[in-house]
């Protein structure tokens, strides 16, 4: 790691460089900056700050005492197991107070337990301190006794915070993290506690406003040290590491010192470079720390060589103490208006994310509310989309296919139109529409039938919600073209296969026979077309709920709620097919229509003119001049005489041609009635206009009617939900808490 030298500071500027001499303002902004960390923003918002990291037995804790006044318990089994925030304020009254900040993510009991723990005491000395560690490792669950078989973790990523004030005090805030190491403690740490601890300082000492004071002993290899190569790895210029040399005295060998030096000069291009300064004696086991005789020690040590030859800011605690008061009070200035602004943009995404949650769902009238909104808006929706005003929301305008009254427009044409040309089983005599040759008319067996093959037109049934309907819906039928056989010698065969003692007649049995033979195809055709009505019907709706309710949670809830509901209006509109086609196909061959008379006179006569062609003369202009008789085709009364006299000689000939007129006149009577039925009743009525419609299965009296069961099996927020949103209203009132601070 490089260090380069910085600015000079005489032992009289370092002596004078105490809290007052940083102005009001200053002050003012570090006690902000420590207000802020003692709400625990600092898990959110990186705060500048000193951390006092390096392995163990470096002289870490030496270092800490000599700088705060502090005399931290020297005990192994009583060694950091977690971090330490010291804060040093000048303040007229005496003070120390102790207390717990638990870690981010902490469980509810466990935060709530450290946070209860607070000791304050008037004096320090090192046995009141060992007293209060111990109680505070007790409260965090920390194992601290290698012989007990405690499952207990060794670490914590609580922090302990000790606020020393007095007037004699100098304004310093440093926090010490545990010392790494790298060998296991049997019954105290092992593999994992070596890692967490190096994760832990790392995570320290990885922001850029962290002041690094990377301790380690001089009678080492620096370039060994593993806070050394840390720091290097977060801070590689070294712009903000600041590296502490202790125990000097223990570097006995000549070569040991003079590498030490070396590194306080600053020779290696470091930026903040290192400092050097002596620990108390390891046999030093008194209670109280006397500052100027140990400031005076020091000082008198530092004055022999290789030593005395370096820079006097560069040597001792009390040279240390003013640079470190320096670097952070620059560290402060330099990023307190970022920390505004992280504060002010983390709490606007805050309230963003919990404004996105909507409304608390805890209680039975919330979440009534809640449902509440959803079937308003989803009632809109489905009041737009019956309307055919489709301004009424973008989402009609995004997609075509969610317009659901012209799509059932579309479907019902398309129904008509296929019913119309393709519904008889047989052609009428005389019907025109082109057919398909029986070759062109078989279809391939291993082709898959697809809802949109019932109509000839372009049109797209959605299939994704199809299992929601299984046992409701039928399979998909490809209505085939009517077969090219002549129907006249189909009547024929029944006629005879079923006449009595009629004379010149037939039974009444013959026109239902023949009408159920024309209309075989029917039920398929109805069932499907209403099938794929019911289709467009249930994604609409799914839609429409997708659309109103956000919440993917709450909207499958709703969703499996309501389905049964659906299934059931939606069999309605099936049953009813079913008692159509009943009726049509079962029931007596029955009409008031006058159009039935006109049709049937219409065929008769066009037989009988077909009949007569053939013996038609046209008169010619003589005749005419002569006769005054009009122009035409007449044909002569012996002619119609002789052509009735053969009829009657055959006598099932015209009887099956009139049972042929007189079936396809009520066919088509029957049809244009039965089309009706089916998109009026079962689609309209049935799946679209009727207060029992599907599309009002849902909707504020479904919401009002819901009981506090329903209600919390539906809308009530889940667990993760009600975590995230507790989570995010006390992230903001900390943040609210942060800003008042900082515009105080």
């Amino acid at each position: 790691m490089k260090l380069a030298p910085s600015p000079k500071l005489t032992n009289v500027q370092a002596s004078r460089m105490d809290a007052d001499s940083v102005g009001l303002g200053n002050r003012a902004l570090l006690d902000k900056v420590d207000k802020l960390r003692e709400l625990g923003i600092s898990s959110q918002i990186p705060l500048p700050q000193i951390v006092a990291a390096g392995e163990q037995s470096a002289g870490k804790s030496s270092l800490l005492e000599s700088l705060t006044g502090i005399s931290f318990p020297r005990s192994v089994s009583l060694c950091t197991r977690f971090a330490t925030e010291i804060i040093c304020r000048r303040e007229k009254e005496i003070s120390i107070v102790v207390t717990i900040q638990p870690a981010s993510g902490s469980s509810d009991d466990h935060a709530k337990s450290v946070r209860e723990f607070r000791r304050t005491v008037s004096s320090f000395t090192g046995e009141e301190f060992a007293d209060v560690f111990k109680e505070a490792t007790k409260v965090m669950g920390i194992k601290t006794d290698p012989t007990s078989d405690s499952s207990a973790p060794t670490f914590t990523r609580d922090v302990l915070r000790i606020e020393k004030n007095g007037p004699s005090e100098e304004h310093l805030t440093l926090i010490d993290v545990p010392g790494i190491f790298e060998n296991e403690s049997p019954g105290l740490t092992t593999k994992h506690d070596i890692e967490l601890v190096k994760n832990l300082v790392k995570e320290y000492i990885k922001d850029t406003r962290t002041i690094i004071l990377a301790v380690a002993p001089c009678n080492t290899d620096i370039a060994t040290q593993t806070i050394i190569r840390f720091a290097a790895e977060v801070d590689p210029k070294g712009k903000r590491t600041l590296g502490v040399l202790t125990k000097p005295d223990l570097a006995v060998e000549t070569a040991t010192k003079n590498a030490a030096a070396e590194l306080v000069r600053g020779r290696r291009n470091d930026n903040l470079g290192y400092c050097v300064v002596r620990n108390r004696g390891a046999d030093d086991h008194s209670v109280t720390i006397d500052m100027d005789a140990r400031n005076a020690e020091e000082s008198a040590f530092f004055s022999q060589e290789p030593w005395s030859k370096l820079d006097k800011s560069r040597l001792g605690i009390p040279a240390l103490r003013a640079r470190l008061r320096e670097l952070l009070m620059d560290r402060t200035k330099s990023e307190f208006p970022s920390v505004k602004r992280e504060v002010a943009a983390t709490l606007k995404e805050a309230k963003e994310q919990l404004q996105a949650l909507g409304d608390s769902r805890a209680e039975t009238d919330e979440q009534r509310a809640y449902l509440g909104h959803i079937a308003i808006r989803f009632a809109d929706l489905v009041k737009f989309g019956l309307d055919a005003y489709y301004n009424g929301d973008e989402v009609f305008l995004k997609s075509k296919n969610l317009r659901l009254i012209t799509r059932m427009r579309d479907l019902n044409d398309a129904f008509a139109e296929t019913f119309y040309w393709m519904g008889h089983q047989i052609e009428f005599e005389s019907d025109t529409k082109p057919t398909l040759s029986d070759q062109e008319d078989e279809e391939d067996g291993s082709v898959s039938v697809r809802r949109e093959d019932l109509y000839d037109s372009p049109l797209s049934i959605p299939i994704e919600l199809e299992e929601d309907l299984d046992g409701i819906l039928i399979e998909p039928f490809d209505c085939p073209d009517p077969q090219n056989g002549s129907l006249l010698n189909r009547i024929q065969v029944m006629y005879k296969e079923n006449r009595g003692y009629e004379l010149g007649t037939f039974g009444s049995s013959m026109i239902p026979a023949a009408f159920r033979l024309q209309a075989t195809k029917w039920e398929k055709m109805a069932l499907a077309h209403v099938s794929n009505a019911i289709l467009v019907v249930h994604h609409f709706i799914n839609a429409m709920i997708a659309e109103a309710c956000p919440d993917e949670t709450v909207r499958y809830a709703l969703w499996q709620a309501i389905l049964e509901e659906l299934g059931k209006r939606y069999q309605r509109a099936m049953d009813h097919v079913r008692f159509l086609l009943d009726v049509e196909l079962n029931g007596k061959s029955v009409t008031c229509v006058p159009n039935f008379e006109t049709a049937l006179s219409s065929a008769e006569g066009k037989r009988m003119m077909d009949r007569l062609k053939p013996h038609a003369v046209e008169i010619c202009e003589q005749t005419q001049k002569f006769s005054g008789i009009s122009k035409g085709e007449y044909v002569r009364i012996e002619d119609v005489a002789e052509l009735n006299g053969e009829t009657r000689q055959n006598e099932v000939d015209p009887v099956c041609e009139k049972i042929h007129d007189v079936t396809k006149a009520y066919y088509e009577v029957a049809r244009a009635r039965f089309v009706d039925g089916i998109c009026v009743y079962a689609v309209d009525h049935f799946l679209l206009s009727s207060k029992d419609s599907p599309l009002r299965v849902f909707g504020p009296d479904y919401v009002l009617s819901m009981t506090a069961e329903q209600l919390e099996m539906i809308a009530a927020e889940d667990a993760a939900t009600r975590s995230t949103r507790l989570r995010l209203k006390e992230r903001i009132k900390l943040l609210e808490q942060a800003v008042k601070i900082l515009r105080a």
